[in-house]
């Protein structure tokens, strides 16, 4: 909900989100075993907007007016060390040209060249949940090494607390009829928020692509592993969709 000069800074970039009517509050009753929907509740939508085509049009549509700055997006980043001799450090990004599944979900990749660049830098923001940055990660595009000075880590090891929540993206070839373009859920088992991601401005129809939040309950209750959240929570939200559709 942006205001104020903010608001008038993003005029044409932003558009209305969701639509009069379409943003829910559903209740759900019931237990582990079996629940039902008790109530659905319209949500007021004044002031609510999203990016267009994309929600990384606002940040480069902000950048281009910050004077000197040089900004390098959708693009996979790897700090791959400093220098012992000037401390600065030096960091390595790539693009490469988007393939027909992105395309398909984001059509403005086409306009993005293939890149290959690097720079060294006096410092570098990482901007990683609390536990990567006090130990670091040791796969995937957040790979790096602790990053929190001394001090930092000394205030943080023992005061941070991490949940792993899970987003579950879905898409489907054809089209569903959705009563809402986004909910919240209050008192389901697994599920907090579903957005009808295609149902955006700007977006494409098909394949119809929602995103789906599980509840800080269904989180903690295990050690989930990718695949098992793949399977369980995709049962989940198929099984809402039966109730609300």
């Amino acid at each position: 909900q942006p205001l104020g000069p903010l608001r008038a800074a993003l005029d044409g970039i932003v558009e209305p989100w969701p639509l009069p009517g379409r943003f829910k509050r559903l209740a759900c009753a019931g237990d582990w075993s079996s629940w039902r929907i008790r109530e659905t509740v319209d949500l007021p939508i004044e002031g609510f907007v999203v990016g267009v085509p994309s929600m990384s049009a606002i940040g480069r549509h902000l950048a281009t007016q910050c004077k000197g700055l040089t900004m390098h997006v959708d693009r996979t980043a790897v700090v791959r060390g400093q220098d012992p001799k000037t401390g600065r450090w030096e960091v390595e990004w790539k693009r490469e040209e988007a393939n027909f599944g992105q395309l398909k979900y984001r059509p403005e990749l086409k306009d993005v060249p293939a890149e290959v660049g690097r720079a060294d830098f006096d410092a570098v923001v990482l901007a990683f949940e609390a536990n990567k940055v006090l130990r670091g990660c040791k796969s995937g595009y957040k790979m790096v090494q602790p990053s929190a000075t001394p001090e930092i880590t000394k205030r943080l090891a023992k005061r941070t607390r991490t949940s792993q929540m899970w987003n579950l993206m879905v898409a489907f070839e054809t089209e569903i009829e959705m009563p809402w373009d986004a909910a919240t859920f209050e008192g389901h088992r697994s599920i907090s928020w579903v957005a009808v991601d295609s149902s955006k401005p700007q977006r494409a129809k098909v394949p119809q692509c929602f995103m789906v939040f599980c509840t800080q309950e269904w989180a903690d209750w295990k050690q989930w592993g990718k695949r098992d959240v793949e399977r369980d929570l995709l049962d989940e939200f198929l099984g809402l969709l039966e109730k609300v559709v």
